[in-house]
């Protein structure tokens, strides 16, 4: 879908290059605009299947700890392990925050107990079947 997003963005640029150029040169009869698109970031991605160990395992803690999660696709750091065909799955660590990856990113503590338990619950329970 991504490479569909990034065609169409390159074909609506070309097409208003083309206007502008156009209008520019029936205004001045001189200028040419120019564009140019580039990719800044690749985070390829995949899908963890919903039946996973993985996931079976997080809902089972989430469960016993009394935590509403919800499943969720986003750009995260589990994205090259699925994109190799790995189960991964991202997780916060408890608390709140906002902002995120801006100059007023933020973060409270408050209930990172519970956060903590569910990765330490987590990792006894992968273990124990590895």
């Amino acid at each position: 879908m991504l490479d569909e997003l990034a065609e169409l963005l390159t074909d609506c640029v070309e097409r208003a290059l083309v206007g502008e150029n156009e209008r520019a040169m029936a205004m001045r009869g001189s200028g040419r605009m120019s564009a140019k698109i580039r990719e800044i970031g690749s985070r390829p991605g995949g899908l963890l299947s919903k039946d996973s160990h993985l996931l079976e395992t997080m809902r089972a803690v989430d469960e016993h700890l009394g935590i509403q999660s919800r499943l969720d696709c986003a750009s995260t750091d589990a994205n090259i392990p699925l994109s190799m065909g790995l189960e991964a799955v991202s997780i916060g660590a408890g608390g709140s925050g906002g902002g995120a990856h801006t100059e007023g990113e933020w973060y409270h503590p408050e209930g990172r107990e519970i956060g903590l338990r569910r990765i330490y619950l987590a990792l006894c329970q992968l273990l124990r079947g590895a």
